[in-house]
C-alpha cells in the first residue's frame, strides 16, 4: 500500500514521527520543535484528514499499522521513534503493536490506555452520537452517504470571525495558554481537515478497534503523559502487575497535554535519552 501521505519534515538526526488527534493537523507538533536539533521530526497529517491521501478500502488495525509501516519504508527508516497524541497515539500504538521491532521508543500523549466508549466524547454533539450508525454503515459500503450525514453534523462557520471565535472557545474550554503557533495549528486543522468518505472509514477504522489490548502487551519502551485525573484507572495501575515497560508522567489539565504543558518536550528528550 502506497499512497500520499502529507508530512511536515524538520530537524538532523534519527528520526522521530508524530501522529496529531483527531481534528488536527502535523502543524500541531509545534510543542516538540525543540527536538529538531537531535531529532529528525517528521510531523503527519492522518490518512483522509487533512493533506494526505485516504486509505484505498476500509481499514482496520492492521491497515492503520501498515499505513505507518508504509511511510517508513517510503523514508528508509528501520527502527523509529514515535509520539502520539489522542487518536495519533492510537494509530502509534497499532504500529508498535504490529511491528515492535521498527519502534525504538514510543510516546503516547494521552491515548491508548483507554477503551474506545459507544459514543466518543472526544467527537463534537451531535455526531457522537451517530457514531455506531456510522460505523455499521461504512462497513456495509454506505461509506459516501455517511460522510455527507458527518457534514451535516459538524458544519462550522468558517468566516474570519467564526473561525477565531471557535479557537477562543477552545482555549477556554480547554484551560491552554494562547500562543501564535496554537492559533496557526487550530487554524489550519479547521480550513484543512474536511469530513470525507476516506477520512471517516478511517476514524471509525480506530473507533471500532481495541487499544487496551494492545496497551497491555506493548513491547517498546514507553512514555505516557497522563493528566492526574485518570492515573487511578486500570489498566494504569497495573503496568507494574503487568510487567510494562511504561513510564508514566503526570499533569495537570485535560487532555491536551502538549498544549498545555509544552514544557514536556524537555521529559520527552530525556525519556528518548535515557529510557531505553
Amino acid at each position: 500500500m502506497r499512497i500520499k501521505v502529507f508530512a511536515k519534515v524538520a530537524g538532523v538526526g534519527s528520526p522521530v514521527i508524530f501522529l496529531p488527534g483527531m481534528g488536527w493537523t502535523a502543524e500541531s507538533v509545534w510543542p516538540f520543535r525543540l527536538l529538531q536539533d537531535r531529532y529528525t521530526v517528521h510531523a503527519l497529517d492522518l490518512p483522509g484528514l487533512g493533506r494526505s491521501a485516504p486509505l484505498p478500502h476500509a481499514a482496520n488495525w492492521y491497515d492503520v499499522a501498515f499505513w505507518v509501516k508504509s511511510y517508513c519504508d517510503s523514508q528508509g527508516f528501520g527502527a523509529v521513534r514515535l509520539i502520539g497524541h489522542s487518536t495519533g497515539g492510537v494509530v502509534a500504538l497499532a504500529f508498535a503493536d504490529q511491528y515492535p521491532e521498527r519502534v525504538h521508543q514510543l510516546v503516547l500523549l494521552d491515548a491508548g490506555y483507554q477503551k474506545i466508549p459507544r459514543f466518543p466524547t472526544g467527537v463534537s454533539k451531535p455526531l457522537r452520537y451517530f457514531t455506531p450508525v456510522l460505523s455499521v454503515m461504512t462497513q456495509t459500503g454506505a461509506t459516501s452517504w455517511a460522510a455527507r450525514v458527518a457534514t451535516r453534523a459538524v458544519a462550522r462557520d468558517m468566516s474570519p470571525a467564526g473561525l477565531e471565535q471557535a479557537f477562543l472557545t477552545f482555549v477556554h474550554e480547554q484551560h491552554i495558554p494562547i500562543t501564535p503557533s496554537l492559533r496557526i495549528a487550530f487554524y489550519t486543522a479547521m480550513q484543512e481537515v474536511v469530513v470525507t468518505p476516506g477520512g471517516l472509514a478511517f476514524l471509525l477504522a480506530i473507533y471500532r478497534s481495541k487499544p487496551v489490548q494492545a496497551f497491555c502487551r506493548l513491547k517498546p519502551p514507553t512514555l505516557l503523559v497522563v493528566p492526574e485525573s485518570m492515573m487511578n484507572r486500570r489498566p494504569l495501575t497495573a503496568i507494574d502487575e503487568l510487567g510494562l515497560p511504561i513510564l508514566l508522567y503526570e499533569v495537570s489539565g485535560g487532555h491536551y497535554v502538549h498544549f498545555a504543558h509544552p514544557e514536556i518536550v524537555g521529559v520527552v528528550r530525556d525519556f528518548f535519552d535515557h529510557w531505553a
